[in-house]
């Protein structure tokens, strides 16, 4: 093999996964999304030289440029197949979903919909903007990226939404009771919580120390009409403050270790734009060129989490993390063991026509 036959494996994958685009779309996703995760980096500049084809570094540039630049590369059609390819190792399992925004520096933002996996979260949805000039009002936004995702779901499945403070809205609660799926969301402090006797207090109130939990029925959302049917307060120790956390099943401390795993997608946004991927460094500033950048991010993140799996399963973690026990992330292998593989032409062992997804 050569490289050559890893850049049309991977093209072919990348058909597979998105196919409402057009063939030259989806081979030049493809192309650039391998080259991102070569080089580590999303700036035009660093990915040029690593795509490992017989391309000039300048004629891979200006292919990048005019991709991103590209009206008729419609992000939410790429999202949606996506959505839709990733989603079907689901089927039959519990889908936990983060909803978050995260901020690229100080001049965009993008409300992002994953799912959890292997300690990350694989992207499904995300709409980006301008700091403080969103399209519509946020409610809207976020309602519209969630209907996206819920017509990528597989049937049967179970979903749990996860979402932190900012974003614990009524408006989310009655979304989830819509499409039938379960919620876990993080409360803010001054948050009224009604109890079943009716009295009522502060949701900063149940947890007011380290080392306090409480547990049982509940609503909150007093002005919406109140929401929910059980609360969650815990303040473990070496947290800063507690989680106070609704349900909408009785509370239960199994609620609490579903929402940690809302960190997974902290964690992914920090690969996306620091080490791993470099989003945090990239001066793309328009909103619609930033989300075609997305896309090929979703991509190398996919290929990432793919090979790190692979790698993990195939017994080739210590080829890159020489620990007992594993210190890279499952992105972090991916990336070391594509990049290991390419250098030293170990190509047969890439295989990258087949994703390796297989959710717990």
């Amino acid at each position: 093999m050569s490289a050559s036959s890893i850049v049309h494996d991977w093209r072919g994958t990348v058909r597979d996964l998105l196919p409402g685009l057009h063939g030259h779309q989806a081979n030049t996703l493809a192309d650039l999304s391998l080259a991102v995760a070569l080089a580590g980096d999303c700036r035009a500049g660093w990915v040029a030289p690593r795509l490992p084809t017989n391309a000039a570094p300048a004629s891979t540039r200006r292919r990048f440029e005019r991709a991103l630049a590209n009206p008729r590369l419609r992000p939410r059609v790429a999202q949606r197949d996506l959505g839709r390819a990733l989603l079907a190792h689901w089927a039959g399992r519990t889908v936990l979903l983060v909803l978050d925004e995260t901020p690229r520096a100080n001049d965009l933002r993008a409300m992002c919909v994953r799912v959890a996996h292997a300690g990350r979260a694989l992207p499904l949805a995300a709409e980006v903007y301008r700091t403080g000039a969103a399209p519509r009002p946020m409610p809207l936004l976020v309602r519209g990226l969630l209907r996206q995702v819920r017509g990528c779901l597989p049937r049967p499945c179970r979903v749990v939404l996860l979402a932190d403070r900012g974003l614990a809205w009524p408006t989310l609660v009655d979304f989830c009771t819509e499409s039938g799926w379960h919620y876990v969301l993080r409360l803010l402090g001054q948050t009224v919580i009604r109890f079943p006797d009716g009295t009522e207090r502060a949701a900063r109130e149940l947890a007011p120390r380290v080392g306090t939990r409480w547990v049982g029925a509940a609503a909150a959302f007093r002005k919406a009409g109140w929401r929910g049917a059980g609360v969650v307060a815990t303040w473990e120790r070496g947290m800063k403050e507690p989680w106070v956390l609704l349900a909408d099943e009785p509370g239960s401390l199994r609620h609490a270790r579903a929402y940690a795993k809302r960190m997974w997608v902290e964690e992914s946004f920090r690969d996306d734009k620091g080490g791993a991927l470099g989003w945090g460094a990239s001066r793309v500033d328009r909103p619609a060129h930033a989300a075609r950048l997305l896309v090929l991010l979703a991509l190398a993140v996919v290929l990432a989490v793919s090979r790190g799996g692979a790698a993990t399963k195939a017994g080739r973690r210590r080829a890159v993390d020489p620990h007992q026990r594993r210190r890279l992330s499952i992105v972090q292998v991916g990336l070391q063991w594509l990049r290991h593989a390419v250098a030293h032409a170990l190509y047969d062992r890439l295989r990258l026509r087949r994703l390796y997804l297989y959710p717990e």
